[in-house]
């Protein structure tokens, strides 16, 4: 288990978990669907390789959802297959929500563009100072 901060992080240790692209913060609301439950959740950020979304719902690492959301200020709902690969854990001692890191696994090529357009069109989380 990584601790950062307050927060703890479960990993998952396989190399090629390597973030696909800058992520950004965004809120939005999504549903995830699994074979046997649907959840809702609030995302928190959002990258071209997946995006993390608050729950308390327990999952685990490697689990493959659907999960439907719509971008603000894009009109087209989002639909992708992704994988679970880290958890947040609810941890009382913080004020940080629960939730899941997962990694598009399938998205079709009209939602990356759209998700790249959306991300691209994001101010920056930092700055340099000159």
């Amino acid at each position: 288990m990584i601790v950062s901060g307050s927060a703890s992080f479960i990993p998952c240790e396989r190399p090629e978990n390597r973030r696909g692209g800058d992520r950004v913060d965004a809120e939005f609301e999504i549903t995830a669907q699994s074979e046997n439950n649907f959840y809702r959740g609030l995302s928190e950020n959002i990258s071209v390789g997946g995006l993390f979304f608050e729950t308390y719902a327990v999952h685990r690492l490697g689990e493959r959802l659907t999960v439907r959301f719509t971008l603000p200020g894009t009109a087209a709902p989002i639909e992708a297959t992704v994988e679970v690969r880290w958890l947040r854990p609810h941890n009382p001692a913080s004020d940080t929500p629960p939730g899941i890191g997962v990694q598009f696994a399938a998205l079709d090529a009209d939602a990356r563009r759209v998700i790249e357009r959306f991300t691209g069109k994001r101010d920056p989380l930092f700055y340099d100072a000159d």
